[in-house]
């Protein structure tokens, strides 16, 4: 049964990342008018109001392209993978042996701090710094044995799209360290970027930069 499980979670991961890749909205306006508007900035010339006081605001009452933002905390769905690592047998304990993964594959989030542009031509530029995050993957050892394949609770922690991988395996019960990286979402398409926490410019924006509008 453990090798039709594996293959069918390789299937799964392989069709929904494929799915999420050609995912596309319908919404006619601007992609960051839509990104900001389902993140629930007001913009100064909408006719929707803005009630909040101000510490609870979470956006700057007006938002300038070509300036560069930070919040607390940036994140995204992520799809991480695992190159080569470690799984020790029966716990650091008892370890009898270990096993080499050549390839695993799951889905997961990361978190991440760094700092954003909203670009006139509708892209945002993100300048990512440290990554970590939680993900379930699934994986393939000893020269691709289905056989002894796991699946994976596990914790990463990065810079750029290199991890450190830390985790447990579920189905061999054993704990497992290794080396990978991933393909964040919001590469993709920058509505599974996430904005956590308040904004604010790093730097005071300059006179020629012209403010976000709907219209």
């Amino acid at each position: 049964m453990r090798p039709f499980r594996i293959k069918h979670l390789f299937l799964i991961f392989a069709i929904s990342f494929a799915a999420v890749s050609m995912a596309d909205g319908q919404d006619t306006s601007a992609p960051i008018v839509q990104f900001l508007v389902k993140r629930g900035y007001t913009f100064p010339d909408s006719i929707r109001k803005n009630h909040r006081p101000d510490s609870l605001q979470q956006w700057p009452d007006t938002l300038y392209y070509n300036t560069v933002y930070k919040s607390k905390l940036l994140g995204s769905l992520t799809v991480p993978f695992i190159s080569s690592g470690i799984e020790i047998k029966g716990g650091i304990r008892k370890a009898k042996d270990s096993i080499t993964t050549t390839l695993g594959i799951g889905i997961g989030y990361t978190w991440f701090w760094g700092d954003f542009i909203f670009n006139e031509n509708d892209k945002i530029t993100v300048d990512p710094k440290i990554f970590f995050g939680l993900a379930v993957t699934t994986g393939l050892s000893n020269g691709f044995n289905l056989e002894k394949g796991g699946l994976y609770a596990t914790g990463f922690i990065g810079v750029s799209t290199f991890n450190l991988v830390f985790g447990y395996d579920v189905i061999n019960h054993s704990p497992t360290l290794g080396l990978g990286g991933r393909i964040d979402l919001y590469t993709i398409s920058q509505k599974y970027l996430h904005v956590i926490g308040k904004i604010h410019a790093v730097r005071k924006h300059k006179r020629v930069n012209p403010p976000i509008t709907v219209y």
